[in-house]
């Protein structure tokens, strides 16, 4: 089950980057064009302006790098806190579903989302205690 966590992050993660990378192609090429078809009475000014085109550009691809070096992190963090509260989940239907341990605490740290599935879990394991004392007491 892990490892279809993992793929899915990082064929997401992977997809985001090759595309914005893909953009940023596309946003030089035809930038580069442009200066390119610029009429200018002296050629060395068009060498000039391409010198410091492309020292932008490098500047702008060094920041691209650094806000998606930092985007991992923050998107890897939150990944990590979510698959937390899936643990947890998972591990209170376990613990019903096969051990029948309706006593089994369920506390989620991060997210309501999660908070509201396990008030529905809670829920629903009240009503298999009760179903237990009925059919226990038959």
């Amino acid at each position: 089950m892990k490892k279809l966590k993992n793929d899915i992050f990082f064929k997401t993660i992977l997809i985001f980057i090759g595309v914005s990378f893909f953009l940023f192609l596309i946003s030089y090429g035809l930038s580069k064009h442009f200066i390119l078809s610029l009429v200018l009475s002296e050629p060395h000014l068009i060498e000039e302006i391409l010198d410091a085109f492309n020292l932008v550009w490098l500047k702008i691809s060094l920041v691209f790098f650094v806000l998606m070096i930092v985007t991992y992190f923050i998107l890897k963090s939150l990944r990590n806190r979510v698959y937390e509260d899936l643990d947890v989940v998972s591990e209170y239907i376990y613990e019903i579903s096969e051990n029948k341990n309706y006593q089994k605490t369920l506390k989620i740290k991060h997210y309501l989302e999660f908070l509201k599935i396990a008030v529905g879990l809670k829920n629903i394991t009240k009503r298999l205690v009760q179903k237990d004392k009925k059919s226990s007491k038959k």
